[in-house]
Formats: structure tokens, C-alpha cells, sequence
């Protein structure tokens, strides 16, 4: 999912349940809904390789005209 895809639904949700907007967000630790953490840190740009693959080799926190994907953890 691209950044502006992501930002699109958030959009999309807010703007039919507004008091979404307040509520805080989480994420998923596995993809079978085993447990869920707060999410604590904001957004950073960083440089990965194997977007393709389950598991993604991340080489660092770059500025943003050098990265290619979003951590949002």
C-alpha cells in the first residue's frame, strides 16, 4: 500500500466517523492477530530492499528523497 493510498483511507474513515480521529492508533505485531501494540513513534522514511518479499531487510532512517517505503512503528 502506497503512502497516499494509506492517508486516502484515514481520510475516508474520519470524514464518516469523526470521532475516529481521537481515538489512538495500534498495529498488528504478526499477521494472524496475535497481539497488538500502541503505535509510539511518528513516521520515518527509510531506505528497504525486498519490499517483495514477507520479510523486509531495512538499511536505515534516510531523508526523504533517498528512501523508498514509510515505517509507521
Amino acid at each position: 500500500m502506497t503512502v497516499s493510498k494509506f492517508i486516502n483511507e484515514l481520510l475516508l474513515i474520519v470524514k464518516n466517523n469523526p470521532e475516529v480521529g481521537n481515538y489512538e492508533c495500534i498495529y498488528g505485531a504478526d499477521d494472524e492477530g496475535n497481539s497488538y501494540h500502541k503505535v509510539i513513534y511518528s513516521p520515518a522514511v527509510m531506505k528497504a530492499e525486498s519490499l517483495d518479499s514477507h520479510y523486509i531487510e531495512v538499511k536505515e532512517a534516510v531523508k526523504p528523497a533517498e528512501g523508498n517505503a514509510l515505517c509507521i512503528n
